[in-house]
This record gives structure tokens, sequence and C-alpha cells, in this order.
């Protein structure tokens, strides 16, 4: 995935924020919000790895139903509410991640500056030289990643909270202090992974929530 900017950016939020109710929403109507035209709106989507709003709509609103009423909502819930309270009283939030996830790490910054958390992204170990107070927040949908995985390893050692979102029984999951269970078995190299992706960026959603209602 792409970061996005400017009009794309308001696209992409307006996609996320309303990711259960596209079904009844054209690329028309998205565009007309945005200010914008229906090729920006497909743009952005493509960037997201479907082919046009259209299969988005059809493919995210097939994945949603799968995770609506799973036992392990409600486990969730527990864990993004204790997340979401860790990174509010946190002196200082750090996040990062690889690949596709920075997405959702550049999303999840945007709800810590509404929240008024002090926060930064980083993009290397050695951000970390000086830290001594504070929390991690790592994002990983197979938690095996091994640049995630070592940042984690670090941050425990120089006695910092680490917290993250990655597959339930995970290297990540077991290495953390807390973790937002994703509990699908995730295959990186899978046409699919999109779709792990938006609910990765679901997940990252309803803490940012959280943070608001504090």
């Amino acid at each position: 995935m792409n970061t996005f900017q400017g009009i794309e950016r308001a696209i992409y939020e307006y996609l996320i924020g309303h990711a259960s109710e596209l079904h009844n929403i054209s690329a028309k109507t998205i565009a007309n919000k945005a200010l914008t035209t229906t090729t920006s709106v497909n743009r952005v989507c493509k960037k997201m790895g479907y082919a046009s709003y259209t299969e988005l709509r059809y493919k995210l609103a097939n994945e949603l139903k799968k995770n609506v009423s799973t036992p392990a909502s409600h486990m969730n819930q527990q864990q993004i509410a204790e997340v979401a309270s860790t990174l509010k009283l946190s002196p200082v939030v750090y996040l990062y991640s690889r690949g596709a996830s920075i997405v959702s790490v550049n999303y999840l910054s945007r709800f810590l500056s509404l929240a008024n958390v002090p926060h930064l992204v980083i993009t290397d170990i050695h951000q970390l030289t000086r830290a001594e107070l504070g929390t991690l927040l790592l994002i990983s949908k197979s938690g095996e990643t091994t640049a995630v995985v070592e940042m984690a390893q670090n941050a425990k050692r120089k006695g910092l909270k680490v917290v993250a979102i990655s597959h339930q029984g995970s290297t990540l999951d077991q290495v953390c202090h807390q973790n937002v269970a994703l509990e699908e078995q995730v295959d990186g190299i899978s046409l699919y992974g999109r779709e792990s992706q938006i609910h990765t960026l679901q997940i990252v959603d309803q803490i940012g929530k959280e943070l608001l209602t504090f």
C-alpha cells in the first residue's frame, strides 16, 4: 500500500471510516464529499490493492460478514480498550512497522495527534537509542517480520512498554506486553492479504475512537 496525501488521504480515510456502510455508498457520493471525481476514488482503491471501487466494496463487505459477531470480537474489544489506555497514559508513544502495515501506523498517528498524545513514527532501531520512557507500538500482520520483532526485543530491554497489533500466537505476540490479536492466519504473499490489512485498519480505527473518548 501507498501512503496518501491531500484528496487521496481524505478518500482513504472515508473508505476506512465507513467500511461497514460502503455497500450503500456509490463512488460518486464519495467523490462529491471529497470534492473530486470518481477517477480519484478508483485510484485510491487501486493503491489499496483492488481493481476498482466496485471490487473493494464487494470484497470488503464479504470480509466484514466473516468478522461480525465472532467470539474473538469481545476479546478484541477488551484488548483494544487496554491498548488505548496504555497509549493515552504514556509520556510518549513510538510507532513502528514495515511494508503495507506502515499505512496503519500513519492512520494511528493521526488519532494520537487528535488525542494530544506525544508520539513519533520511527523508521530505524537507532531512533530508540536515547528512549528511556514511553511505549512502543508495533503493527505486523504475521507477527514474524524480523525487523519488527527485533525492534520489540530492543525496546523491551530498554524498559519501554511494548504493545502490538499482530497475529495471535506469533513471535511478536509472545515478546510484547500487550497485543490486539489478529486471529486469522496471514499468508504474506497471498493476493487476499489486502483483506487482512483492512482488518488491521479497522482495529486501528477502534483504538482511535477509544483514544478520542478516553
